[in-house]
């Protein structure tokens, strides 16, 4: 395979005009490629290899290649390679990078004009990209105040950034222009630093609900025997009477076999004297007065029944 083919079979069917020269190919010869359909400029002094699917990953790396060495997926796209939720790349997904270049934007995507550290970059899928960190700063400045919550705790569950990690960030980013770091840093601050998000997005909306409402509780608790065998792990357990609220995602059961443990489980930890609500997304979403008022009222017969 010819050298200017390889480098293109890398990068998703893109290659950029200084990478033509650097695998030994004349303006002559790339001006033959491109009277010959075998190569198809996208982006000035970037091609798509002739016969090849155009695809998001292709745009965005092309886009990349206009951006220079230093250029980076960022942002949306960033997110979309990440696997972040909600963020989709294919043919849905906004084409946004981070680059220092400074003339001739041709305008078919986002550009965001400044410089990511090395220590900030990575590689997926093979197309130039902000590392985790850097994709959570560059996002929380862009999204409202809800959806980087749920940006930043995801992140967290999925072990791509650490508290600390993300603390020692904000310190070292610290400054003026250095765009995201303000929210970040006001985001960290509502977490303690031993701070767990949950297990879910539903149930950090169900977590939001019972802390608003005033209720402490203890989140993912270990429910026993009096021998202390394992019974079950439950979503929360108010923290002054034994009232169990689980944070029900799914409409349905899956399967006969789901049901069936999932009403073993109940069954075992009802028999451990704790009451169980179940807090579905109808309930937390459409009537939450009324999810509360059951929550109270289990806890307050709790009160009665200890007096």
């Amino acid at each position: 395979m010819e050298r200017w083919r390889e480098v293109a079979s890398r990068q998703w069917g893109a290659v950029g005009r200084d990478q033509l020269r650097l695998a030994g190919l004349s303006d002559d010869a790339i001006w033959r490629l491109i009277k010959e359909e075998l190569l198809i400029e996208v982006l000035p002094r970037v091609y798509r290899v002739g016969g090849t699917a155009e695809h998001w990953n292709q745009s965005l790396m092309a886009a990349c290649l206009w951006g220079g060495d230093a250029a980076v997926a960022s942002h949306r796209s960033a997110a979309a390679l990440w696997s972040f939720e909600g963020f989709r790349g294919e043919n849905n997904g906004p084409l946004e990078i981070t680059s220092p270049k400074q003339k001739c934007f041709p305008g078919r995507f986002r550009l965001y004009r400044a410089e990511v550290a090395p220590v900030f970059a990575t590689r997926k899928l093979g197309i130039p990209v902000t590392n985790a960190f850097r994709t959570v700063r560059d996002l929380v400045f862009v999204l409202d105040q809800e959806r980087a919550n749920q940006l930043l705790d995801e992140a967290l569950r999925k072990g791509l950034v650490s508290m600390e990690a993300l603390w020692r960030m904000v310190r070292l980013e610290a400054g003026p222009g250095r765009r995201g770091v303000g929210v970040l840093r006001r985001l960290l601050e509502e977490r303690d630093p031993d701070y767990q998000p949950s297990a879910s997005r539903f149930q950090a909306e169900v977590r939001a609900l019972l802390t608003r409402a005033g209720l402490t509780f203890v989140e993912e608790f270990v429910v026993t025997d009096s021998e202390g065998n394992f019974v079950a792990r439950v979503d929360f357990l108010i923290d002054d009477a034994p009232v169990v609220v689980e944070a029900d995602g799914r409409a349905t059961h899956s399967s006969k076999l789901d049901w069936e443990h999932d009403l073993a489980r109940r069954n075992g930890v009802t028999a451990q004297g704790l009451a169980v609500i179940h807090a579905t997304k109808d309930r937390v979403r459409n009537h939450p007065d009324e999810l509360l008022a059951e929550i109270f009222q289990a806890r307050e017969r709790h009160v009665r029944r200890r007096a």
